[in-house]
């Protein structure tokens, strides 16, 4: 992938890059990755729609941005037109900012496997069934994704807006570790 989505520089690392298809047989991989530009509490705050805290309810199965969920004919690579997401269920246990009336958010990140594709998003959170979570969260403003249904989110910063919430009080991302209730002082209404 190549261009920019949000802000994020996209690499396109394909391994299909000068191949023709005849088909949609061939296996696709991809990977993505970007620079990230470190957000503060605060604005990860305020750049945020809602901010959740809940349990991951299920990750459901991958799919292609197109009408079918499936590869579209004639793509050999992926590109910011061409890609895979997953969506991500979560049951909501507390609104911590603009309070929803659902019990249920879906969250979408890009990356998954629908077949024999595969596309790696580095910069993206992963999820574990079950996982408590604390998600900061805006819409889907990606022209190839934001209206695909069902109505859902994109986590603010990428992985920066998900945290991991242990038994212990913690709250844990990648490369970042804060008690809890420290997290919990930076979220303003």
């Amino acid at each position: 992938m190549s261009g920019s989505q949000d802000g994020i520089k996209l690499a396109n690392n394909s391994s299909q890059d000068n191949t023709k298809l005849a088909n949609n047989d061939m296996p696709l991989y991809g990977e993505t990755s970007a620079s990230l530009v470190p957000l503060s509490p605060e604005e990860l705050n305020n750049d945020s729609y809602t901010i959740i805290i809940g349990t991951v309810k299920e990750i459901n199965p991958s799919k292609w941005n197109s009408i079918d969920g499936k590869r579209p004919d004639g793509v050999d690579s992926f590109s910011l037109e061409n890609f895979i997401y997953t969506d991500i269920t979560i049951s909501v246990d507390e609104y911590l900012k603009n309070p929803l009336s659902s019990k249920e958010v879906t969250v979408r990140v890009d990356g998954g496997t629908v077949g024999n594709d595969t596309l790696e998003a580095n910069h993206e959170p992963s999820f574990k069934t079950d996982e408590k979570v604390l998600l900061y969260l805006t819409n889907d403003l990606a022209n190839h994704s934001k209206d695909i249904k069902p109505e859902h989110f994109k986590v603010t910063g990428c992985m920066q807006g998900k945290f991991t919430l242990t038994d212990d009080g913690k709250a844990v991302r990648r490369g970042k570790t804060v008690s809890q209730e420290e997290l919990l002082s930076t979220i303003k209404e």
